[in-house]
């Protein structure tokens, strides 16, 4: 079979690697821990009766315009806040589901407020999003105490034990076959939440200071997720669940952008 994701330009230093799943569905990867993008080709016919490329494009590289020779008609779909591409976007409304044909491919689309899963009944495919890794915690989304991420959870349990599962392709992390260390992950995530939903608000009612909180929380992790990005994950979840972060990595965040101003450029002003 033939490949269908044509690089532009393969000299990346993140040696992306393409694993090719099924015909017209391929798994685009790259980085350390492994950040993927899934690839489904579709063909359809113009007005004169010639045939046209159609490629959906779940979680694109941000730079996905300058690195693929893409299709005639392209658009890109997100599981999370993730940055965008320069390409049209499937737009999604919470609270329900969404069925997408492809080519051959059909792909069931839950939106949730917590993210978006994609499952490809035919053939098991199941694009898990922020959930299921052994690379970072599950994300907290704002306005969220957790219960909208356990409701998620409770999703894709339930799309693994009962569907024709034979692959979880988490955002971020290795790819997994074997229900048994998809459930173990997703218990994981499910005993990190919880420990957060049990800890943070007991902690903030007994105005405990910031760095106590932090360093209680810090031990929520689940072992193997203790990585910098996997810290960042969770400090921005606490920013979510106490609203004291926040305000810190915004500080921080706008520091940044201030030094990495050219110098012929004033900063804003405050």
């Amino acid at each position: 079979m033939t490949a269908l994701i044509p690089l532009l330009d393969s000299s990346s230093q993140k040696r992306p690697q393409i694993l090719q799943l099924y015909q017209n569905l391929e798994l685009f990867s790259e980085g350390e821990p492994a950040q993927h993008s899934l690839f489904v080709l579709g063909y359809g016919d113009d007005r004169s009766g010639g045939r046209r490329d159609q490629l959906l494009i779940v979680d694109p590289p941000a730079d996905a315009a300058e690195r693929f020779k893409l299709a005639d008609d392209v658009a890109a779909l997100y599981t999370g806040d993730r940055p965008r591409a320069a390409l049209p976007q499937v737009e999604l409304l919470p609270g329900g589901v969404a069925h997408l044909r492809i080519g051959d491919h059909f792909l069931d689309v839950y939106v949730q407020r917590s993210g978006v899963v994609v499952y490809l009944p035919a053939v098991g495919v199941l694009l898990s999003g922020d959930y299921g890794s052994d690379a970072l915690p599950p994300r907290i989304v704002p306005g969220s105490d957790g219960g909208d991420e356990l409701e998620t959870l409770r999703l894709l349990a339930r799309l693994i034990k009962h569907e024709n599962f034979q692959l979880c392709v988490p955002y971020v992390g290795t790819t997994v076959k074997e229900k048994v260390k998809v459930m173990e992950r997703l218990a994981a995530d499910v005993a990190y939440l919880h420990g957060l939903r049990r800890v943070v608000p007991g902690l903030l009612q007994r105005g405990e200071p910031l760095e106590t909180i932090e360093r209680v929380a810090e031990s929520l992790l689940p072992e193997g997720r203790q990585s910098e990005a996997a810290q960042s994950v969770h400090a921005a979840n606490l920013s979510v669940l106490t609203g004291i972060v926040e305000e810190n990595v915004r500080i921080g965040d706008a520091e940044i952008a201030r030094e990495a101003l050219p110098p012929d450029l004033p900063s804003s002003p405050e």
